[in-house]
């Protein structure tokens, strides 16, 4: 169990060693995660946005003009 002291000595290492754990704990999680099966009315969303990208219909938003719309959200 982690505890306060292990916290805070987490908090003092350099951010690449962060970086390093936070990769190395996500592979340990999703290696023994199991997926639950896509519900189809998402995949049909799934299907019907990656069809517009395949026509070069989809219409993207730069991460500046998605940040602005929600800045005010959180």
């Amino acid at each position: 169990m982690m505890t306060n002291t292990h916290i805070a000595e987490l908090h003092k290492l350099p951010r690449k060693e962060k970086i390093k754990l936070v990769q190395l704990l996500w592979e340990d999680i999703a290696k023994d995660q199991e997926y639950e099966v896509l519900p189809s009315d998402h995949k049909l969303i799934l299907n019907e946005r990656l069809e517009k990208i395949y026509k070069r219909k989809a219409e993207f938003k730069s991460w500046d003009e998605i940040r602005k719309k929600y800045k005010n959200a959180i």
